[in-house]
Parts: structure tokens; sequence; C-alpha cells
């Protein structure tokens, strides 16, 4: 069990988040959807020590963390155990695919380098880069270099793994290839909580999804009540805007590779 309990965050005047607690159960895939501004990333930085939570309770594997004060052993602990995935990759420039997956077991764990690369020609494998392990950020497209990131955050096996709109930079045609492999990882039962966007892969892929609007959660289900039978009129008007939005897009996609293409 990974629990958040009571977190509260505020910049400012702005209150941020309101009292939020989520439960996530081993091999659960929690999908967080709501409009921008609703409080999801921030939920999700807080759970990660990236932003520092003005109080609320972690609690995992029977330890309690205090998300407002943690000592520097207490989070070197913790973050062994969870792995994060950025928005924008995140990934040092000068360093390749491998470099950047065995950076932190090298650094943090001490870990022998043969070791070390043992675990992140594995990982690159898995995620589809066998053949870009020597490649630099620079050569990679953006989806490639999330699926790096992808294969960083699983090098020290994470028991818990934390998406921050990973494909919030990509292109449209880049977005599934990451969607793949975080389906991949689901398919496993890997457990993750994954801040999107995209409402079909909630729909498919979540085990549970949880609806923020304003730093509070309006509604949570399981994936198929949660779009099959909403209770909320705002979680209502939500999904029939999302969906709509995500069809029009569509057809406008394919009426654009429909047009005669110029020499």
């Amino acid at each position: 069990m990974y629990t958040l309990l009571n977190v509260n965050k505020k910049f400012g005047d702005n209150v941020v988040l309101k009292n939020v607690s989520l439960d996530v159960n081993q091999g659960d895939v929690v999908a967080i959807l709501g409009p921008s501004g609703s409080g999801k990333t921030t939920l999700l930085r807080c759970a990660g020590y990236l932003t520092k939570a003005d109080s609320g309770t972690l609690i995992m594997d029977d330890q309690q963390y205090d998300m407002k004060k943690i000592s520097s052993r207490a989070l070197r602990n913790y973050r062994r155990k969870v792995g994060f995935v950025f928005q924008t990759f995140n990934l040092y420039g000068n360093k390749t695919a491998l470099g950047n997956v065995t950076l932190g077991l090298r650094v943090s764990q001490k870990m022998p380098k043969e070791q070390a690369e043992a675990i992140g020609k594995e990982l690159l494998e898995r995620v589809g880069l066998a053949d870009r392990m020597d490649y630099y950020p620079s050569k990679l497209s953006g989806g490639q270099q999330q699926r790096v990131a992808i294969a960083r955050a699983l090098a020290t096996n994470p028991e818990v793994v934390l998406f921050d709109e990973p494909t919030s930079a990509l292109d449209p045609e880049l977005t599934g290839e990451v969607l793949t492999v975080i389906k991949q990882l689901a398919d496993e039962g890997r457990t993750m909580i994954v801040v999107t966007h995209e409402m079909e892969f909630a729909r498919k892929v979540a085990t549970r999804v949880v609806f923020m609007e304003d730093g509070e959660i309006v509604e949570e289900n399981t994936a198929k009540e949660f779009f099959e039978n909403p209770q909320k009129e705002r979680t209502k008007e939500f999904i029939y805007k999302s969906t709509t939005w995500a069809s029009v897009n569509q057809k406008d996609e394919e009426a654009a590779e429909a047009l005669p293409q110029g020499e």
C-alpha cells in the first residue's frame, strides 16, 4: 500500500492542494486527470519530494514520511523505492543513453560500472532502444528520450513509479511509443501513478482513475466505472468535453493526411 494522507500545499495566497488523500494498492495503475491548474502535477511532485508540501503524510511499506520535513537519510531511502518520470525528460546532454540510465546506480548506490551497465543495457532493450545505447540525447527523438527517462526511473527497481504528463512534450506521432512502454509496465504489474491528459490511455490501461479540480479529488473509481458511469456532474462534463475534443482532433488529422501532398 502506498498512501498520501491529508496533503496540503499553497503558493502564496493560491491554495493548490486541499487536504488530498489517495491510496494506491500494489499493481494499481492510477491515472490522475483534471483541467490545468487542478493540482494534479503538484500532488505528484509533492509525492516525489520535488516540491515540499505544507503538510501531509506519506505511508509506504508501513513507514511514515512527513511530507513537509524529511531527513536526508530518510529521503535517500524513500527515493530508492520510487521512480519519477518528468514531462521534459531531464536527461544529461553530455551522457549517452546508457550513461543516463546508469548514472544513479553508479553515483548514489556506488554500484560497479560493469554491474550498472548490465542493468542499463537490459532496461534500454526493454524500452526498445537496444540500438541507441551509445547515442547522446541530442541525437534521439523526443519519444526516444522519454523512453530513456523511463529506463532510468526503473534502474533502481522501484516499488512505485510516478509519471508527470509523460507525453505532454511530445508530438502526437511520438506519443504512442511512450504509452506503449507504459502499458507494457502495467501488464507486468508495475505500480504506477500517471498524471495524464490521454483519456484513451486512462480508459484502457489504468485500473483506477482520479479526477481532480481546484486542488481536490472530485471523483475516484475504477477506470470502467469512471468512464461508463461517472457520478458527479462535473466529471460527466469533463469526460464529454475531453473525448469530444480528442475526436475532433483525430478527424482533423485524418483529413490532413488525405490532402494531396506537394512536391
